[in-house]
């Protein structure tokens, strides 16, 4: 499959939880993979963990953002951290449409990132990544 690139919403499943949603304006493929490779983000989703990717299409960059901040504070993310509003939703926007994605190197990076170790960011990213895998039905956490 190609990558989908224009402007993207993601979301990443950790079984039955939506642990993350994010948008971006570069090919899918690219900013997955940096998610799991590259800093500030490296490692702050467990590609261990991850059970399903899904993408929305938008017309315009403002769609994007609009809908960006709509799905994170209708379904708050676990490992979404910014732009999350205490209090609930009083709009109601069109749900979008979204597409199964599949990374066309995935099972690769999965052999190449190991189990996270014990730096600090690491043990915090685990911490995170717990509390939105047991959301979503998982126990088994970080095994291949």
């Amino acid at each position: 499959m190609a990558s989908p690139k224009g402007f993207i919403l993601y979301r990443i499943w950790y079984g039955e939880c939506m642990a993350y949603l994010g948008r971006t304006k570069q090919p899918l493929q690219a900013r997955i993979r940096g998610h799991m490779f590259q800093k500030p983000m490296h490692r702050a989703i467990s590609i261990h963990n991850v059970t399903k990717i899904e993408y929305a299409e938008f017309k315009t960059e403002a769609d994007m953002f609009l809908y960006e901040i709509y799905f994170i504070n209708k379904y708050k993310p676990p490992l979404n951290v910014d732009d999350k509003a205490r209090d609930d939703l009083t709009i109601i926007l069109p749900e979008a449409e979204w597409k199964e994605f599949l990374p066309v190197n995935w099972e690769d990076w999965k052999r190449e990132i190991a189990v996270p170790g014990t730096k600090d960011t690491e043990i915090w990213n685990r911490l995170r990544n717990q509390e939105a895998a047991e959301a979503g039905g998982i126990t088994n956490l970080f095994c291949e």
